[in-house]
């Protein structure tokens, strides 16, 4: 982007755009720059051969197992808005996310003979070229950067430091974000022949549409933080553009109309699967309190909270705020942050009060607002967040519980708002002075991707938990659903994620189960009552009457379980196995 965007019209943007693609050396550059960086940020798993893979034992389980569960159903396998945990509750896929857009590309990993946890890392990395891609377009085309400011962005998007280490240390559902890339690239496409769009055009906005719509049964959050992010920027650049925004709108209302209508088509279709698989749960579920979102919130000191592993800052984040939650650690790093908000002031300063700001600095503006915004509207301040405004009055805010995530869409936000002044402040100066400039917006580019790299490694051993489900014996022909063992610390922690990948293996519902949320009624994860007890329970609750049977994990043993009321003394057990079981739970 540079000076004469602020006066081209759109059309003549439209012509110069069009005659401006990609070329082979900066795609070359930028499959070096993303096999380099992909190296990097998948290291863990690169260099165990695999056996590491990104998540952990609890929800990089939980987020492996409803892959596999999407794959089952495509198969005809399993019935896809019940998977076999919760039994017999119905409808428990609305519980969490869903993961639909990686549906597809999933089940051809596992068709080409990948097993589940490599296909879901196989996948990730599958997806961050596809979003590199997808940005390093958007940034020659669209934001027309040079190729090497293009490639820089293009890394800083893909492999920032908070998405990398969220998706290492637990959850690799956040990878759902390299989809933005994609759908907005699709957008911009759609708009590019305006204000003459095509039917080409049209379709575009309606498949971006589509995509959009069903990104919120992909991930919710990734969905419905982008559309705050949006708000924060497009009403950023609405209220500094006022009146040509109600210019353009005014002198182009069929275009407008037009390509409105059609993302709106796509976004209607593609919400239809978000309404079928998360009603049946809202029927059960009055949502988040607002106390739980509070419990989660970022304080003010976590402006810089970028994680105790972060490379660069790590060390300087463990002496002064110590091992805080992970949910507080994701800041977009410093050096980024802050040479986006100086690069601002600077080039507002050079235009003055009197000079039309151009285009480069208000859509800088725009991305420092998101940055402000997403900060001020989503911490904690005493027991009191200004989320509450949003919690009350904007759909879906009541899903919400860590409202810190939306930095994970904050940096690509910050990412381009610091591209695009870089180009602007290189072509803005006297040609004396360019390559001076060039070389610092190279040092600039530099520093915050050497403050990107995350010490987080991957934790999910992907060769023990493939063993320790091929060691699970058949279970007896009697058993219809079951329950596994207790088990001792630590590994009562993962009962639920074993009975659910158990499930998965020998083809049998199990009562456990984990998730978002949880079927009223259903306490077998609640340290407040015998895990025995909240069996029965839930056995009562449901008026389940198919034969039980217990899976003792150490022993790898099955076990009919015959079901008594509870006895008055604390000593008698509420379940007890029959005579041919194994032992009870514990």
């Amino acid at each position: 982007m540079n000076d004469r965007d602020a006066t081209d019209s759109p059309r003549a943007v439209a012509e110069h755009d069009r005659v401006r693609p990609v070329g082979l050396p900066s795609w070359s550059a930028g499959l070096i720059a993303w096999a380099a960086s992909a190296a990097i940020a998948f290291r863990s798993s690169l260099l165990s051969g695999f056996d590491l893979v990104s998540g952990n034992v609890g929800d990089g389980r939980l987020i492996a197992y409803l892959h596999e569960h999407l794959y089952a159903a495509l198969r005809g396998r399993a019935e896809l808005l019940s998977p076999s945990f919760y039994f017999p509750q119905r409808n428990v896929l609305g519980y969490t996310d869903a993961f639909l857009l990686d549906a597809l590309p999933y089940s051809a990993l596992r068709v080409v003979g990948l097993d589940p946890f490599l296909a879901a890392q196989a996948l990730a990395i599958a997806l961050s070229l596809a979003c590199f891609g997808a940005t390093l377009v958007i940034c020659r085309r669209y934001l027309r950067l040079t190729p090497a400011l293009a490639v820089g962005a293009a890394v800083l998007i893909t492999f920032p430091n908070n998405l990398m280490f969220k998706t290492a240390e637990a959850h690799p559902n956040f990878f759902a974000l390299y989809d933005v890339p994609c759908i907005v690239l699709l957008a911009l496409w759609a708009i590019e022949a305006f204000p003459r769009p095509t039917r080409w055009s049209l379709a575009r906005a309606g498949i971006a549409g589509l995509l959009y719509g069903l990104l919120f049964a992909t991930s919710f959050y990734v969905a419905w933080l982008f559309a705050l992010t949006l708000l924060f920027g497009l009403g950023t650049i609405a209220l500094m553009r006022r009146g040509e925004t109600l210019a353009l709108l005014r002198q182009h209302p069929r275009p407008c109309g037009a390509l409105a209508a059609a993302a709106a088509a796509g976004f209607v279709i593609g919400i239809v699967p978000l309404l079928m698989i998360y009603l049946p749960a809202l029927q059960q579920q009055s949502g988040r309190s607002f106390r739980d979102y509070i419990s989660f919130a970022p304080f003010p000191k976590d402006l810089l909270n970028v994680g105790t592993s972060n490379g660069a800052w790590g060390w300087l984040v463990d002496r002064s705020l110590g091992d805080v939650p992970h949910e507080r650690a994701l800041a977009v790093t410093p050096v980024m942050t802050a040479c986006l908000l100086i690069l601002l002031v600077r080039l507002r300063r050079i235009a003055g009060p009197a000079v039309r700001t151009p285009w480069p600095v208000v859509f800088g503006a725009a991305c420092a607002a998101v940055w402000a915004l997403s900060w001020l509207a989503t911490m904690r301040i005493g027991t009191f967040s200004p989320f509450w405004l949003a919690y009350h009055i904007i759909p879906g805010s009541v899903a919400i519980r860590a409202g810190g995530r939306i930095q994970l869409l904050v940096n690509l936000w910050v990412v381009l708002g610091l591209a695009v002044l870089l180009q602007h402040w290189i072509d803005t100066t006297a040609s004396g002075r360019r390559r001076a400039r060039q070389v610092i917006a190279g040092l600039v580019v530099a520093v915050c991707l050497a403050e990107q790299i995350s010490l987080q490694p991957a934790n999910l051993p992907r060769h023990a938990e493939l063993e320790r489900l091929a060691a699970v014996p058949p279970p007896p022909a009697a058993c219809r659903a079951f329950v596994v063992d207790a088990g001792r610390p630590p590994h009562d922690a993962l009962r639920n994620w074993d009975a659910m990948w158990i499930s998965m293996r020998v083809g049998l519902p199990t009562i456990n189960g984990d998730s978002g949320w949880t079927p009223p009624g259903w306490r077998l994860n609640d340290a407040d009552i015998r895990y025995d007890e909240a069996v029965l329970a839930w056995i009562t609750h449901t008026g389940l009457t198919q034969q039980l049977c217990l899976y003792q994990r150490d022993t790898r043993r099955w076990s009919l379980l015959d079901f008594e009321a509870p006895a008055p003394p604390p000593t008698s057990p509420a379940l007890q196995p029959t005579a041919r079981a194994g032992p009870q739970i514990d």
